[in-house]
């Protein structure tokens, strides 16, 4: 059962703006310290990967309840990734709980599939929260 969908597109070159001007002020605010790490070590596509993860974050924001996600962290998503490539949400301090309570009161675990892509200009992040199969 499917229980929320998000989606998100973005202008790459808005993303990078932001962080030119803020630079560490605004990766602090908005990324988490997983993605911190992986931004400290990338030697290209800084845009690209701000901007998908960026998307990301609003995507599950959206996802998650009509009140748009009411209490929501943004640092508290994070977008990594399997050794295979494929991205998965990560959630720490209150959001862990919210997700964590979200379960409790369905009596399920919550699945949670994400596609990210970006083409030149632009980035999208699709998120789809639905309960995990009962095992």
């Amino acid at each position: 059962m499917i229980l929320g969908i998000g989606t998100d597109i973005l202008e790459i070159k808005r993303i990078g703006k932001i962080s030119n001007k803020y630079d560490e002020k605004f990766i602090n605010r908005i990324y988490g310290p997983n993605e911190i790490t992986i931004i400290k070590n990338l030697n290209n596509n800084l845009d690209n990967f701000l901007s998908k993860r960026f998307a990301a974050k609003e995507a599950t924001w959206k996802a998650f309840n009509p009140n748009r996600g009411a209490g929501l962290i943004f640092n508290e998503i994070e977008t990594l990734n399997y050794k295979n490539g494929k991205p998965y949400l990560f959630f720490s301090g209150k959001m862990k709980r919210y997700v964590k309570e979200k379960e409790k009161e369905l009596s399920r675990k919550l699945k949670f599939d994400i596609s990210l892509s970006d083409e030149r200009q632009y980035a999208i992040a699709f998120v789809v929260i639905s309960l995990a199969p009962i095992d």
